[in-house]
């Protein structure tokens, strides 16, 4: 086995070498547009009223993309666009045959989903890689976030989308009439980043969504024929004096926790912010904020092989995090579990993107180095603090290509005098090249070397290699990874280690492209892994069938064959897997998957048994302004198929969310547990002025069941919060 992976390595580095040769810059038909200076600002009313717009650059040549590629919209659409010394204005009029079935709601920003949309991105740097993304709905409800093309899929993300963490500040209103509806923003050029040079040009794209029709139309036409989004992109050119940055941010934080009859526990933290220039910023936080403002969801985390993954919700961990993307995810910052100071330096200068990130954290996880290392019982009082350091360096090639480093390493001990006793330090490269159009081919070659207490590794590698082809129709893909047993990443996510894995993928895509069908994509994929003693504990193959269709309809079906080895016996299964999702009507929307087959129970002597797995998750809307969500999941192990029950799990979260205005909301959280007895409710008041100015109260109860059915309280959590950012 370890020639066969030395020979698949040589392979892979053969085409690696020989991307570099078949790179080519994809030839395209520019939409070019000047921008006009304003002589005023116009007022952001959303009512489009104003006769400066008209001064504007006028953008009107939208083609459909779904459901029929290339066909005129439905609906007509006119953008506008100018500027100023301060801002960036774009006003888009979309007028609609039945105003009436427009699907807007009052929600609180970065939650407005489903609804008829405007979305803006802008690539500042015209490199093709990443974008700021502007949206609003057509109750002026504001979205924004980052747009990465060569992004982590999975895990939350979505098919398709954009990254909603970011946050920033604009100016946007909307204002529906019986012609349809209007949207107004200000983009203030201190908001985002952009190349530090007299001139600008930018990719542009703007997108509208019809939802009740599952439309989307772009202002630059958008094909399957090309690989990549944002090569579909305009060029937006500033040839003007406008702010470049240097701008200075203050915002202070106050938070306050109470526990049951406790005193109430007041806690201050700092977060600066300083544009170096326009393209390079940096950030300074002391004890930042991780008050109970957002809750994880339950997941079920009974007979689990690997560790769960939670998403990240800490602001000052949340923006930049693209940055440190890369196949491995070597920065995963819930492992930073209490940070007391932090400092981040994150920008683009020319054509390369610089990040680096330190963190001093109070109680941190143990470096645990090898695979059979015993998990630390846990303590009350973790000894131990660590400060972690990540730098990343990236530098474009060509069109949509890239090269980069990433050097990770967490330094732990006692005190500051030994803080370097215990170590994990990570170093890598790693490459994304596209070639050919269709093509991609990306790689990351790592080496850790760790010290804990009495253990410690010499260098030892990980390696990932993927090539993949992506073009209207066919899809093909392979990947090949290697990660050493004593291979450490303190600061990412392994969910597994001592592997040698080869992963392959063919898909074709049927494109009907009606009102009841857009696309069917049947695909194939085989999956095999060996361990580094050249034993087989892995091999999959999987059959799945994706539809797309009415009104954002998605059903996947899915049947594998597999083998997995566990405690040293060979266990095979075969499962079956169901997805389907749709909303059908502006007040309703839903999922419902299922799932049965052969499942492992891990335990010191495993057996295979039988599992069923359901959940439904619907999302009501009776009101404009209130939204109740539901999420129901059962999990049954059977000890044999129709056998004796081992276990079984209900899992139920209900989110009752209301919109007092665009401000001001209240949010109720009910989460039950049946297999823990575990039951959590959460109230909470928001009054959130623009992001980083935010005012919330609100309380956590948790409740467990005894022996005798009746839940007595675990703990009841009263907290406050305030901050207020200064731009200065």
């Amino acid at each position: 086995m370890k020639n066969l992976s030395r020979r698949s390595a040589s392979f892979l580095l053969f085409l690696f070498v020989f991307s570099l040769f078949c790179l080519s810059d994809v030839n395209k038909e520019n939409y070019y547009v000047k921008v006009p200076k304003f002589p005023t600002s116009p007022k952001i009313d959303g009512k489009l009223e104003n006769p400066l717009w008209e001064k504007g650059a006028v953008l009107d040549t939208f083609t459909q993309y779904e459901p029929q590629e290339g066909a005129s919209p439905s609906e007509k659409t006119v953008a506008y666009i100018g500027y100023d010394k301060k801002n960036l204005y774009i006003a888009v009029r979309c007028f609609d045959s039945n105003p009436k079935a427009i699907r807007a709601c009052l929600a609180k920003r970065d939650s407005a989903f489903g609804d008829d949309e405007i979305t803006i991105y802008l690539d500042t740097f015209n490199d093709k890689k990443r974008a700021f993304v502007f949206q609003v709905n057509p109750c002026g409800i504001q979205a924004d976030g980052i747009y990465t093309e060569t992004r982590r899929r999975g895990r939350g993300r979505g098919f398709f989308g954009f990254d909603r963490n970011w946050d920033t500040f604009f100016l946007s209103n909307a204002h529906k009439d019986d012609s349809g509806y209007a949207v107004e923003m200000a983009i203030p050029f201190k908001s985002i980043r952009f190349p530090n040079t007299n001139s600008q040009v930018w990719g542009l794209q703007i997108m509208r969504t019809v939802r009740r029709k599952n439309e989307e139309i772009y202002w630059y036409p958008r094909s399957r024929d090309i690989n990549g989004f944002l090569i579909q992109s305009g060029t937006l050119e500033i040839d003007g004096t406008i702010d470049k940055g240097k701008n200075f941010e203050v915002m202070p934080v106050f938070t306050g926790l109470k526990q049951d009859d406790e005193k109430l526990d007041p806690e201050g933290g700092l977060n600066l912010k300083y544009g170096i220039t326009s393209d390079l910023t940096a950030d300074i936080t002391y004890n930042p904020d991780f008050s109970q403002i957002e809750a994880d969801m339950p997941q079920n985390n009974v007979n689990q092989r690997y560790a769960l993954y939670y998403p990240e919700k800490r602001p000052f961990f949340l923006e930049g995090k693209d940055f440190y993307d890369t196949p491995f995810e070597l920065v995963y910052t819930r492992k930073i579990v209490d940070p007391q100071l932090g400092v981040k330096l994150s920008g683009k200068v020319g054509k390369t993107t610089i990040g680096f990130l330190s963190a001093y954290d109070i109680n941190p996880p143990h470096i645990k180095i090898s695979s059979d290392s015993e998990e630390e019982d846990e303590e009350e009082e973790n000894p131990y603090s660590a400060m972690i350091n990540v730098f990343r360096l990236k530098r474009d090639l060509f069109s949509e290509s890239h090269i980069g480093i990433i050097v990770t390493d967490k330094e732990m001990g006692y005190s500051w005098n030994s803080l370097t006793n215990n170590y994990n330090r990570v170093a890598g490269i790693d490459g994304h090249f596209k070639f050919k159009n269709y093509y991609t081919f990306s790689f990351q070659i790592l080496s850790s070397l760790s010290r804990f207490e009495e253990e410690k590794t010499d260098y030892v590698p990980a390696l990932s290699f993927s090539l993949s082809r992506n073009a209207r129709h066919l899809q093909l893909s392979a990947s090949w990874r290697s990660i050493h047993p004593d291979f450490e990443a303190s600061t990412g996510f392994f969910r597994r280690k001592d592997i040698h894995s080869l992963n392959s993928r063919i898909s074709y895509a049927f494109l009907p492209q009606n009102d009841w069908i857009i696309s069917v994509r049947p695909s194939f994929e085989y999956r095999r892994i060996y361990d580094f003693d050249n034993t087989l504990t892995d091999e999959e193959f999987q059959f799945s069938t994706f539809i797309s269709g009415w009104r954002q309809s998605h059903f996947w079906a899915t049947f594998s064959s597999e083998l997995e080895r566990y405690e040293g016996i060979n266990f095979h299964k075969k499962t079956f897997r169901t997805n389907f999702r749709s909303e059908p009507f502006s007040w309703l929307s839903g999922n419902i998957s299922f799932s049965f087959g052969d499942s492992i129970y891990y335990d010191e002597n495993p057996y295979l048994g039988y599992r069923t797995s359901l959940g439904i998750r619907a999302t009501l809307k009776p009101l404009p302004n209130l939204r109740l969500s539901y999420n129901l999941r059962n999990v049954i192990f059977l000890k044999e198929k129709g056998g004796e029950k081992e276990y079984e799990v209900n899992i139920l979260s209900q989110r009752v969310t209301y919109q007092l205005s665009r401000s001001l909301s209240l949010r109720i959280i009910t989460d039950y547990n049946d297999y823990h007895g575990e039951l959590y409710n959460s109230v909470l008041f928001s009054y959130e002025y623009r992001p980083g100015t935010v005012f919330y109260i609100g309380v956590d109860d948790n409740q467990e069941k005894d022996d005798s059915g009746i839940f007595r309280n675990e703990g009841r959590y009263y907290f406050v919060k305030f901050s207020y950012w200064w731009r200065i």
